[in-house]
């Protein structure tokens, strides 16, 4: 009886693949690691022919290592990295070896010709989102305009999980999610965009008709089961990008549900029924009905790390989270006024992509424990901004998620509740991005029926951290000198 789903996840550091039950049991992972190729400022890559070797041995890593037959895998389900555009031509052979991942930033000339000549705000209301480096659409006008012959051979770009699906079945297909994604979908048809393919200046008919995330697309073709071991014949469902389809994992599928997301970033993201229009917000179809919009701050979790080396380097010796939370005890809530600014590495919204990070407010009186804490804070505080800037624009704020490694630190936890006050719900769930494919798949073939029903029921919270009502005013206070100093920070820091 086939009852298991195969979940597949091309991420930036590893391949990896799970046998997933259809209630949502992951019964193994196998995993294959690779690395990201930096060779220029600004550039990050990697080569899609490895990413398939790696798919084919991580696919039978995880089926030897579970002993499941593949006669019992129902379905294949991928997500993956979203944004880096993989050239592929008529005979299915790549035509861009090296392939712009969802960081690499090296398209930022051709984002700007296209700011400067159109009307921006017109195409972020078509689009959902302003003009980005990551979005694919301007990585392909990158190949475009730097290697010709590349371009012009491509039949096909796709991104890394529909590269993957076409190895798996010689289809080429999309999804809303990534297409949402590639700054050529129409937020408001739900569709791809004429204008804003013409605007950036690329072929649409070289990007593959999108399908609903559930949706089979094709079956594992004979060649693709003598190299991953599936049978041939397995459906393929179209899958989506790494973040929606974790959303779904995480069970952030229905309104007023808002996911706070901190790991090596903190990301906050909500789900709504049309898009959110501001510059500091962007926006994704959701692998379910509905949108996500949200913020990123490339320095969450990152900001942490730092301070930690940053205490250890002082020290002379190694210092734990725990220890640094220790440390940041000492010092009062709103650090006596001192705050941090996160954006250590900029962040998308235009004005700000060659921010840097700053403590504002040092005086006399500031010790360690001060600068410590107010990192946390600093983060807590963008993650306030974000959560208002969100109620501004209509949307309504009912729970807020906490997911991420950042979850596992209950002060940083306690000062976001303090900051939104509002509860804050944390789960460790490490795999909301397997698990959301594996719902995918399992929706696909007909094992699950309702799958934002089925989503919302598997969600766990391991804890609840409630707002003092007590520190309210503090960190108020901190908030509104916070926003100030954003709103006076902003286009200070030029693109070099």
């Amino acid at each position: 009886m086939r009852e298991n789903i195969l979940a597949l996840d091309i991420g930036t550091q590893s391949i990896r693949a799970a046998v997933v039950k259809a209630d949502g049991l992951i019964l193994g992972i196998g995993q294959v690691k690779h690395e990201v190729d930096s060779p220029r400022t600004n550039w990050a890559q990697q080569q899609p022919d490895s990413w398939w070797l790696n798919t084919c041995k991580a696919v039978r890593q995880v089926l030897a290592e579970t002993g499941v037959g593949s006669d019992s895998i129902a379905a294949v389900a991928c997500c993956g990295q979203m944004h880096g555009p993989v050239g592929i031509d008529e005979a299915g052979d790549v035509t861009t070896p090296w392939v712009q991942l969802w960081c690499d930033k090296r398209c930022g000339e051709q984002c700007e010709s296209v700011r400067q000549n159109h009307d921006e705000p017109e195409l972020a209301r078509i689009a959902g989102s302003s003009v980005n480096p990551a979005w694919t659409a301007l990585k392909v006008r990158w190949i475009r305009e730097n290697d010709g012959d590349a371009y012009d051979k491509t039949r096909w770009f796709l991104v890394p999980k529909d590269f993957i699906n076409f190895r798996l079945t010689g289809v080429a297909a999309a999804d809303p999610s990534e297409a949402s994604g590639s700054f050529l979908w129409d937020c408001q048809k739900d569709e791809y965009s004429p204008v804003l393919a013409e605007a950036v200046g690329v072929d649409l008919e070289r990007f593959a008709p999108a399908k609903a995330s559930h949706t089979v697309i094709g079956q594992v073709t004979t060649q693709a089961a003598e190299q991953t071991g599936l049978t041939s014949g397995t459906p393929v469902v179209a899958g989506g990008g790494d973040f929606p389809v974790s959303m779904l994992g995480f069970g952030v599928v229905s309104k007023g549900t808002i996911a706070d997301v901190t790991g090596t970033s903190a990301l906050l993201a909500s789900h709504s029924k049309k898009p959110l229009i501001h510059p500091g917000i962007q926006n994704l179809r959701h692998v379910v009905e509905g949108w996500i919009p949200f913020t990123l701050l490339d320095c969450g979790g990152l900001s942490m790390k730092w301070c930690r080396d940053l205490v250890t380097s002082l020290r002379g010796d190694e210092i734990s989270y725990d220890g640094l939370i220790d440390i940041a005890n000492e010092a009062p809530e709103g650090s006596d006024g001192l705050l941090f600014y996160p954006y250590m590495l900029g962040e998308r919204r235009r004005e700000n992509t060659a921010g840097k990070g700053g403590f504002f407010g040092i005086t006399l009186n500031h010790t360690g424990p001060h600068f410590v804490r107010s990192v946390m804070e600093g983060v807590a505080l963008g993650m306030g901004r974000d959560v208002g800037l969100f109620e501004s624009l209509g949307l309504e704020i009912g729970e807020v998620f906490c997911v991420g490694g950042g979850a596992r630190n209950k002060l940083w936890s306690q000062i976001k509740a303090d900051v939104i006050q509002r509860p804050l719900q944390l789960a460790c769930e490490p795999e909301a991005g397997l698990k959301g494919a594996a719902l995918l798949g399992a929706a696909g073939v007909a094992l699950i029926d309702d799958l934002a029903a089925e989503a919302l029921s598997r969600r766990i919270v391991d804890e609840t951290i409630r707002p003092r009502s007590d520190k309210s005013d503090a960190y108020q206070k901190a908030l509104r000198e916070y926003m100030r100093v954003y709103d006076h920070m902003l286009g200070f820091w030029q693109a070099e």
